[in-house]
Parts: structure tokens; sequence; C-alpha cells
């Protein structure tokens, strides 16, 4: 009976061993910010083109940003954390509606948020803007507010926000 019992115990600990295993495995193999993006540029545009043609979304950066801000252009600012299962539930619908734009009226940017990308100029315009938590977006006109939104976005409210704006 103790035999039994010990191969029964080894063998316990071998399968949840390989279990672990390939967890890790599985979670190691796709970086969190491109799995889902294909990564290309745009003429004129330092920064990486996550969506979009007529209207790009791009990865943050602050030449991007400070071009943009000279244009006529409305600018979106979607504030992201790496960690947040909002931010990684609405980027689908968000990466989607760029895609799906016709207007070049508009600008996004994706600017992390307090996670492990973050960096000094993305934390200076989270203060800027009193942005207090991630999935925060703000349209901004001319550098200055014009709406802001804490809800989660799907494609079809994305389409419905940006509507607003690029008529």
């Amino acid at each position: 009976m103790s035999k039994l019992l010990i191969i029964f115990i080894i063998v316990f600990v071998l399968g949840f061993g390989v279990i672990i295993v390939v967890n890790n495995q599985k979670q190691t193999k796709m970086p969190a910010k491109e799995s889902a993006v294909e990564v290309r540029k745009i003429e004129g545009y330092l920064g990486k083109v996550l969506a979009g043609n007529s209207s790009p979304f791009l990865e943050f950066n602050r030449e991007d940003y400070e071009k943009a801000l000279k244009s006529d252009k409305i600018i979106l600012l979607d504030f992201y954390a790496n960690w947040c299962p909002i931010c990684r539930a609405e980027e689908p619908g968000i990466l989607d509606g760029f895609d799906s734009l016709t207007t070049d009226k508009l600008i996004g940017f994706r600017i992390n948020f307090n996670d492990s990308e973050t960096d000094s100029d993305e934390k200076q315009l989270a203060k800027d803007f009193n942005v207090p938590y991630q999935h925060t977006k703000i349209f901004i006109k001319k550098g200055v507010e014009i709406s802001r939104s804490v809800d989660q976005w799907d494609k079809e409210r994305f389409l419905k926000e940006i509507s607003n704006y690029s008529n």
C-alpha cells in the first residue's frame, strides 16, 4: 500500500511540474504589446503604426506628438497599461476602428500609463492632462482637451466617438 502511495505522489508531482513548465512557455512566447499588432512605419512619423491607414494610431513618442499638435488634426490620446484587462479587452476594437477610418482628420497615440513601458514623456503627458488611471481616452485639438472618456470602448463605440469630431 505504501509503494502505491509513493508512486502516486511522484506521478502527481511530476504532472504538476509539467503543467507549470507548459504554462510558463505559453506566457513567454508572445510579447504583450506586439502580439496582435503588425508593426509598421508611416511616412512622416517616427513611431510604430499600430493601426490605421488614413488616420494612424501610433505608439507615443514626443516628436510625433509635437508634429500632430502643429497640425489641424484631432488627436486621440489612449492611456494604456499592458497589465490592464480593460485596456487589453478594448484594444482590438480601437485597432479595428482605426483600420476602418477613411478620414485623415485624426491621429491617435497609445500612451503607456504606469506600466513597465512608461517613459518620462508619457508620465508628463498623463500629469499634464490630469489622467487618474489607464483606459482614459482624451480628444484634443490644438493642444486643448475637447472630450474625455473612461468607459470601455469596442469598435462601434470608437467609431461613434470619432464621428463627433471627424466631420
